[in-house]
Parts: C-alpha cells; sequence; structure tokens
C-alpha cells in the first residue's frame, strides 16, 4: 500500500490535526470560549500529535519535509496558540499589558528554544534539554483556565511568576527524563504516566470544568520533579554533551 504522495505522507494528516486543533482554538479565543479554546488544542493534540510519530514509523514514510512541518506546527500549538490563551484570559480580567507580556516571553522563549536546536542537535539518548515546549506552554494555559489554581487576583499574581519561570525553563540546562529514552524508567516513573493518560479523560467525564486543573497538577509536576529520576552518572554525561552543544551552537 502507498502511504504518501510525494513528500506528504499518511503522517503528516495527524499532523495537520494537531495544527487545525490550534486554529479552531483561536477562532473559540476570539468568540471568547476560552475553556473550549483550551479543549480544542488538547483534541489537536491527542489525535494529532500524539500519533504522528507512531504512524510515521508504522508506514516508513518519516522524511524530512515531515519533519519540519511536525516542528512548524508544534511552534504554533505549543507556545503561539497557549501564549494567545494566556493573554486572553489577563485581558478579560483587567490585566492586559500582562498579558502582552506574558505572551511576549512565552513565544520568545519557545523561538529561541528552537532556534537554537535547529541550529545543532543535542543528541542526548535518554533527556531532554530544557523543559520542553510541550510542557511550558500547556502548563501556562491550564493554570490559567483552572478553577482551582487561578483564582482572583491572587491567580493573576501567581501567573505573573510561574509563566515566565515556565518559559525561562526552555532555555536552562536542565535534563529531563524522556519518555523515549535509552534506558526503561523506574517502576514508580512508570505509574506517574499511567496517572498523567488516564486522570485528564476521567475529569473530563466526571468533572468536566476541572479537567485543567488535572492537567497543570501534572503539567507542573513535570517540571519540578522529571529530572529526578535521572542518576548522577547520566546527569554527568547530559552535562559532558551540553556543554560541546553549546560550544558548536556558539561556532561562527
Amino acid at each position: 500500500m502507498r502511504w504518501n504522495i510525494g513528500p506528504f505522507g499518511v503522517k503528516d494528516l495527524f499532523t495537520l490535526v494537531n495544527l487545525l486543533g490550534g486554529v479552531a482554538a483561536i477562532h473559540f479565543v476570539l468568540v471568547g470560549q476560552l475553556q473550549v479554546a483550551g479543549f480544542a488544542l488538547m483534541v489537536g493534540y491527542i489525535f494529532g500529535d500524539s500519533l504522528d510519530g507512531m504512524v510515521a514509523r508504522a508506514t516508513k514514510t518519516s522524511n524530512q519535509f515531515g519533519s519540519e512541518l511536525d516542528t512548524a506546527t508544534d511552534h504554533f500549538v505549543q507556545a503561539i496558540v497557549p501564549g494567545i490563551v494566556v493573554y486572553a484570559v489577563y485581558a478579560r480580567g483587567g490585566h492586559t499589558t500582562a498579558g502582552i507580556v506574558l505572551l511576549a516571553v512565552i513565544v520568545t522563549c519557545a523561538t529561541v528554544r528552537q532556534a537554537l536546536f535547529t541550529v545543532a542537535k543535542l543528541g542526548d539518548p535518554l533527556m531532554y534539554c530544557g523543559l520542553p515546549r510541550t510542557v511550558s506552554g500547556y502548563a501556562s494555559m491550564t493554570f490559567v483556565l483552572s478553577r482551582f489554581f487561578f483564582r482572583g487576583e491572587i491567580g493573576f499574581l501567581l501567573g505573573d511568576l510561574l509563566i515566565p519561570a515556565f518559559a525561562l525553563m526552555n532555555l536552562l540546562p536542565i535534563p529531563y527524563m524522556t519518555h523515549r529514552g535509552a534506558r526503561r524508567m523506574q517502576w514508580y516513573v512508570r505509574m506517574v504516566i499511567t496517572g498523567f493518560i488516564f486522570t485528564p479523560p476521567a475529569a473530563f467525564i466526571l468533572a468536566r470544568p476541572y479537567t485543567f486543573d488535572v492537567l497543570f497538577f501534572w503539567l507542573c509536576g513535570y517540571a519540578a520533579t522529571a529530572w529526578i529520576p535521572l542518576r548522577a552518572e547520566e546527569r554527568r554525561a547530559f552535562f559532558t554533551r551540553y556543554r560541546a552543544w553549546a560550544a558548536e551552537v556558539s561556532r561562527p
């Protein structure tokens, strides 16, 4: 069976699902349905971004075009659209200037991260370098859409601290364990991942208004603790690779 037409393969259909989830999210922001915008973005991630790599491997249709399309789409849906949602929440709450600043910080840090890792790949078999853009963007969005964590003026003040922290962690040399690592994860890490997979859908069915609270809890937990399962020798190896990568990126 033929799985591609020219550079465009069946895997890219899933990438486009992810892209269109972001487009739908912007539409819902513009009509003032911010919670629905968040759900649209999550639908695009679940039925698009989480599947395109698997489909590419299953159909053996990975290519440079698909990689670039996926990268551009991820930047749109993981940085630009969450930043727009954050801005809309702040503007609606009378904090327009803070919303503009937070949007700028989210997009700027994510864009710098993309440029850095386009210049040179770190190539670590076990870790991400810095907080992944998926986590920083979605954590920022789910925080401002949450019911429990984002309340009143204290919610805006907390967001003023948390959201720039998430964005800046994109650029810091913090080793975060990846699910595609070279070794098997510890049992407790697998239990946490199981919780992350099953509790958001359960919240959506049983307590829909708190779905973003559950998502924020897991994403914030990843940002705070996902470096812990790494062994001492793995961290040392990471920083050795990081220094070589930083030198390569800085080369004229």
